[in-house]
């Protein structure tokens, strides 16, 4: 393996290829700053994840001009809190909330990023940090080997397992979770669709897609949050114990869990991280 190939230079290293990380790093090109981003992916997810805007990120699109390279963008005027309707149609350009999958927001994204000249680097695995009064040195893993870059600013838009927040040493007091939903994108099944429906033993949602392709969500009263990611015969066996509904033949694309953790970084800036 190759180690500490030449020293890189720029103003500020953003972590994260995500759609906050790829629409700060446009905003700095816009103010002139040199920006690199940097991503352990080796490439764009696939997966849909997120897929709901709100009016304030509609806003915020349309005055970069984003909102056409997304197309037609679905809209709903109604929303929900903890499973409860809640009206969003609020006056304003954008009332409601509209679905645009993630992977299509981040590819808009980091195209108009990229256009604006910032340095996306995916395969980059951020592993150290090393700060000094004028700057940053990050050391990066990447398949030819170790490098270092030197920012004057670091910026952590890497989520929940952030490096930048562990590395920097940020603390993150909170709650663990106590809940968990179970989620899944299936081609080839036919259900109805469900709109947090409560049943005895728990909660479905089920949302197809223009696609055909269906988002199941389910949480089962009771169950207490697992250490892993749940396989697809898991979701399936949950889902027909609540519903009564088999959807194990269909086609699993992306499977998924998430809980109620509640965690807050003690501080969002530290030094120049």
């Amino acid at each position: 393996m190759a180690i500490d190939q030449d020293l890189t230079e720029t103003q500020v290293i953003v972590v994260g290829a995500g759609p906050v990380g790829l629409l700060l790093a446009g905003e700095l090109r816009l103010a002139g700053t040199d920006v690199v981003v940097l991503d352990t992916l080796t490439a764009p997810t696939s997966e849909s994840r997120a897929s709901t805007l709100h009016a304030r990120t509609m806003e915020i699109l349309d005055s970069r001009g984003l909102l056409d390279p997304l197309g037609e963008v679905p809209h709903d005027s109604t929303g929900h809190f903890g499973g409860i309707p809640l009206d969003l149609g609020l006056p304003g350009p954008y009332p409601g909330q509209w679905k645009v999958a993630q992977t299509r927001l981040e590819e808009v994204l980091g195209e108009w990023a990229a256009d604006l000249g910032a340095d996306i680097r995916r395969g980059h695995e951020l592993t150290g940090l090393a700060e000094t009064r004028d700057g940053v040195t990050a050391t990066v893993r990447t398949e030819d080997g170790q490098l270092s870059l030197r920012a004057a600013y670091v910026v952590g838009c890497d989520g929940e397992n952030s490096a930048v927040r562990r590395l920097g040493g940020f603390e993150f007091p909170g709650t663990d979770a106590e809940r968990e939903l179970l989620r899944a994108d299936v081609a080839g099944i036919d259900i109805p669709n469900r709109r947090f429906e409560r049943r005895d033993g728990g909660l479905v949602i089920a949302a197809r897609r223009p696609d055909g392709v269906t988002r199941v969500m389910v949480h089962e009263f009771g169950a207490r949050p697992r250490a892993g990611q749940p396989s697809f015969e898991e979701v399936a066996d949950s889902w027909k114990r609540i519903t009564g509904e088999d959807i194990g033949g269909g086609t699993p694309l992306w499977v998924n869990s998430f809980g109620d953790a509640s965690r807050q970084a003690s501080e969002y800036r530290r030094g120049r991280l």
